[in-house]
């Protein structure tokens, strides 16, 4: 009998260590993104919006980047999508989660190259062209941001360089350990940031999901913390607390994905100064539903804090 009793528990414990694996490679490991022109908006919450979709992604598509590359404290090589302008102030830009640089900047990344900035869309690591094999939500991305802010830095020697990330991207930015010390950062615009970084793979699993399997999270860190990817400090809400440059924090009250709770939570935590925008949009969809107060107030900040 107590054979048996073993060789279920046995037999159950290889079942869950191999869905975690499985879970692991859906939601962590690296995997192709799809252009949202490549896509049929009717299926999707740019449903509303396809002819703005087309439009601003073929500005950019008439436009040739320079790839720019760097190698990563891990000896990866990551690259970016560089918008040379008229201007020498830089938006670096740092992208959501599975996400392409044009899925979440196209629209308001022709705004501000239409006013001479010049623009840096970065390939997150284990994303596109960029080399990696695991998606970290933050924890290694945010050391690459110090990186490109040095590359930029040391490369172009601008006046002034602005931070733009979202959804993944704002995290990026915010547990970046270094921004206080980094040249010429004048201001952070967090769009729809999470509060942790582990929290984008609790939300996305209860998305697909319809509710949190907890035992499975736990399996699926245990596997990170295996390969290296330690959540013990991927707390955004804590982080932000030591971060002086100024924040426009911007967050749909219908977000589906990372709930307006967690954007809260992270403002009320962040330094002075500080400024919170809220619409009604769905996640990374504020600059769709409301084009032109979105825009007019990512502007104003960052001529705000413009030092010429």
């Amino acid at each position: 009998m107590i054979f048996i009793i073993l060789g279920i528990v046995l037999f159950l414990l290889l079942v869950y260590v191999i869905n975690c694996c499985i879970v692991y490679k859906i939601i962590i490991r690296r995997n192709k993104e799809i252009p949202l022109v490549d896509l049929d908006l009717s299926k999707t919450q740019y449903k509303d919006f396809e002819n703005e979709v087309r439009d601003y992604t073929s500005f950019f598509n008439n436009i040739k980047p320079e790839i720019v590359e760097i190698k990563s404290y891990d000896n990866l090589i990551l690259k970016g999508y560089y918008y040379k302008n008229t201007s020498n102030d830089f938006v670096i830009m740092f992208h959501g989660y599975r996400a392409t640089p044009l899925n979440n900047f196209a629209v308001m990344g022709k705004k501000l190259y239409e006013k001479g900035y010049n623009l840096l869309m970065i390939v997150e690591r284990s994303h596109g062209i960029s080399e990696g094999k695991d998606i970290t939500f933050g924890i290694k991305e945010s050391i690459d941001s110090h990186s490109w802010i040095e590359f930029v830095n040391n490369t172009y020697k601008p006046n002034n360089i602005f931070l733009y990330g979202v959804s993944m991207g704002s995290a990026v930015i915010l547990l970046n350990k270094s921004l206080n010390e980094e040249k010429n950062v004048r201001c952070v615009i967090a769009d729809c940031p999470l509060d942790r970084s582990k929290h984008a793979i609790t939300l996305g699993l209860k998305r697909k999901m319809k509710f949190i399997p907890y035992l499975t999270v736990f399996g699926l860190l245990a596997i990170a913390r295996l390969k290296g990817i330690s959540f013990k400090n991927d707390k955004v809400y804590e982080n932000v607390k030591n971060i002086n440059v100024p924040i426009l924090f911007i967050h749909g009250r219908s977000d589906d994905l990372i709930p307006i709770e967690n954007g809260r939570r992270v403002f009320e935590n962040a330094n002075e100064p500080k400024k919170m925008i809220e619409t009604e949009a769905l996640h990374a969809m504020s600059i769709y539903y409301q084009l032109d107060f979105v825009s007019n107030e990512i502007m104003d900040f960052i001529k705000k804090y413009t030092i010429n």
